[in-house]
């Protein structure tokens, strides 16, 4: 029997570590899959055969194909909203907390940009709702919210679009993790938790301030 396979006659699922290990390894075995092939193209028996299981695993934990994906989506998601809550305990973050915390999950997983630009952009049908739909109630409520509140405080202009500044926000921090083999070959800059942190306090001052001096800032309001 193949190492982490069900007994084809239903002894039960894996306990404890076990059942973790096997989890675990179908989600990586079908990161390395989908991030290549699209969702038709993959099959459970190549997910299983990846990950050195049975196939009926996929169906226990994930209830099929479709599920192990979106689970892909929500491994991802949960664990920006574990470093948040480790940054910032409570349903508030900063724009700040989240560039730090999504810099590092960017680095952390490098196939997600390219996954998510393929899926939202070139996917079609029930797939590609459904990852929007993981998007739209994970982070970017509350990153709006954030986004609204500094407004009303003051830290940021009232004549700002809170959704365009979100778009901004996401666009500069996304890019270089999405061009990771350019960055790397043409600036000479290694893409790595390193650079995911530094790059976090560039972008928010970058963002936040903007990239003339305070006189030029000033002349430039003067003569627009």
């Amino acid at each position: 029997m193949i190492d982490n396979e069900l007994p084809r006659s239903g002894a039960g699922r894996p306990s404890g570590s076990d059942g973790d290990r096997v989890r675990d390894s179908l989600l990586q075995a079908a990161r390395a899959l989908f991030l290549s092939n699209e969702f038709k193209a993959v099959s459970i028996r190549q997910i299983a055969a990846a990950a050195n299981v049975n196939g009926a695993m996929v169906s226990y934990y994930f209830g099929g194909k479709q599920g192990l994906y979106l689970a892909m989506v929500e491994d991802v998601l949960e664990s920006l909203e574990q470093s948040l809550e480790a940054l910032h305990p409570g349903t508030e973050f900063t724009i700040e907390e989240f560039s730090h915390s999504y810099c590092l999950l960017l680095a952390a997983n490098p196939w997600w940009p390219n996954f998510v630009v393929r899926e939202v952009l070139f996917s079609e049908g029930e797939i590609k709702q459904a990852v929007i739909q993981k998007f739209a109630t994970s982070f970017a409520p509350r990153l709006i919210t954030s986004i609204h509140k500094g407004m009303a405080g003051g830290q940021f202009r009232d004549n700002l679009d809170p959704a365009m500044m979100l778009l901004s926000l996401m666009g500069m921090t996304i890019f270089p993790f999405l061009a990771k083999p350019m960055v790397e070959q043409v600036l000479n800059i290694k893409v790595d938790a390193d650079f995911a942190s530094r790059y976090a306090s560039h972008n928010t001052q970058l963002f936040l301030h903007g990239v003339h001096t305070a006189s030029a800032g000033a002349a430039l309001e003067k003569n627009p």
